[in-house]
Order: structure tokens, then C-alpha cells, then sequence
């Protein structure tokens, strides 16, 4: 992780805001990059505009090389289209879907899923207390808190993915969980935003689809709560391009040159 002030990317568009974190991971001659702090945000609507051309080039480039194309990598922190199609249900029966029947299959199919997923983390966290193992559904707690009739403390509106029990291992390369921590923020004019702390992210493999993931989540809270989700920031201490050769994304850095200077 740099020891550099971290570069500010901010944007009201998903796309936009990536091309400029991708730009950066491309720039030659440095080694150790610069942390990132990215906020989308001041966006109309529920969930914030994106460039199809942009997103579909890099699913598309995401998948010859073998990768999850981006809502593959954004249904890890929230199964969004799941939740859409079955009428959006609330948190405590989607949640029970989600870890005892949708995991197992994704498990199945997956073995990049053998640590588990985001948001199996976020809705069945395990832990010890006095009392014994409990397991948590951090979203359902966080949604409950806000609920109240009462203004509730900001610091118990976390949610953690990081398990030191769990992922403290000597694994030189584990690949989850590189999201640690999501936090929520919240205003009296009724608007929540999500915040999010990743060590390290890899910018072409993941980072859209993490972008994209935690938007979703953010809408998930903010009807859960009939507030207004409006702003994604996240901290990345160490931005990497990823397991791609930059020769092979002239095409994608061009699109992404592209949608910047069209939103300009």
C-alpha cells in the first residue's frame, strides 16, 4: 500500500468513474500506485447511469480471458437480479434464500466461491460471543437500526467481510475477501450512501463489478429503510490492474479515453 496521498475520482457515472481508476492502474512507470478514493454520486434515479458500450467491451474482454464478466462479480456483494425478479423481497427471507439455496449453487458451479461470498459475510456472519457461535445478518441488523424511531450511532452501521478466524491464513494468494468493511451513512434529508474499504482491488478484473455490486446493495438498504440511496464512495489502498498484460487493452483504455471526454 502506497504511503502517498490517494488520488480523488468523483463522477455521478459508474463507467466514467472506473475508466478514470483504470487510466490510473495504466500509467507507466509505477510500480507501487497511488491509493484511490472513487464516489459516485448526484445521480438521478435509483442506481447510477453507465456506458453500455463501455461495460459491454469489458465483459466482453473480462470473459475471453476467462473472468466473470462484471454482474457475475457484483452478485458476490448482492444477488440484485434475484432480488428484482421475485418482487423484492425483504431482507429476513431473501437473506435465508440467498445463503441456504442460491450459495450452494454457486459453490457448485465455482470454485472461486470455496472461501464463500460477500454476501453470505453481510447476511450469515459467524462469531463467538459469551453466549457461544452466533451467526449475524449484519444487513438485517443495519436495517433494523435504522428503523428506529430513534437517530442511530453511525458506527454500529457496519458491515464486515473480513473474518480474522477465517482468512488470516499464509496463503501468498487467497482472492477473497478483498472488500474488508462496508460502512453506511446516512442525512436527515432522508439519503443513505454506502462506503467501502478495499486494501487491494484489482481495477480491470473486478473493480466494475464491485462498483456495480455495492450500488445494488446500496438500493436493497435504501428501500429496506424508504430512504434514497445516493452515493457509493470507496478507499482502495492499493489499486492493481490485474491478472491482464497491458498490451492486450488498447481497445478497452480508447473506450475508456472515449466516455470520459463525451461526459466532459
Amino acid at each position: 500500500m502506497s504511503t502517498e496521498a490517494p488520488i480523488v475520482i468523483e463522477h455521478s457515472n459508474l463507467s466514467v468513474a472506473w475508466s478514470h481508476a483504470l487510466l490510473e492502474t495504466m500509467k507507466p512507470g509505477r510500480r507501487n500506485l497511488r491509493p484511490i478514493v472513487l464516489t459516485i454520486g448526484e445521480f438521478q434515479g435509483q442506481q447510477p447511469p453507465e456506458v453500455k458500450a463501455l461495460r459491454d467491451m469489458l465483459d466482453q474482454r473480462l470473459v475471453a480471458l476467462g473472468k466473470n464478466a462484471s454482474d457475475i462479480s457484483a452478485l458476490t456483494i448482492f444477488p440484485y437480479k434475484m432480488w428484482v425478479r421475485r418482487g423484492r423481497p425483504s431482507c429476513g427471507p431473501f437473506s435465508e434464500l440467498c445463503v441456504k439455496r442460491f450459495l450452494p449453487r454457486m459453490r457448485k458451479r465455482d470454485r472461486q466461491n470455496q472461501y464463500g461470498t460477500y454476501f453470505e459475510r453481510m447476511m450469515a456472519f459467524s462469531g463467538t460471543r459469551r453466549d457461544g457461535v452466533r451467526v449475524v445478518n449484519q444487513l438485517q441488523f443495519v436495517i433494523d437500526l435504522l428503523n428506529k424511531d430513534r437517530r442511530p450511532r453511525e458506527s454500529a452501521l457496519q458491515i464486515t467481510c473480513f473474518d480474522p478466524a477465517k482468512d488470516h491464513t499464509g496463503q501468498p494468494v487467497r482472492g477473497f475477501p478483498c472488500l474488508q468493511q462496508v460502512g453506511i451513512s446516512y442525512d436527515d434529508g432522508g439519503q443513505l450512501a454506502v462506503n467501502a474499504f478495499y486494501p487491494m482491488q484489482y481495477i480491470f478484473d473486478r473493480a466494475y463489478g464491485n462498483y456495480l455490486g455495492l450500488c445494488h446493495l446500496g438500493e436493497f438498504l435504501a428501500h429496506e429503510t424508504q430512504l434514497r440511496f445516493s452515493r457509493l464512495t470507496c478507499f482502495i489502498g492499493k489499486p492493481e490492474l490485474g491478472d491482464v498484460p497491458k498490451r492486450d487493452l488498447p481497445t478497452l483504455v480508447q473506450a475508456a479515453k472515449d466516455a470520459i471526454e463525451a461526459a466532459n
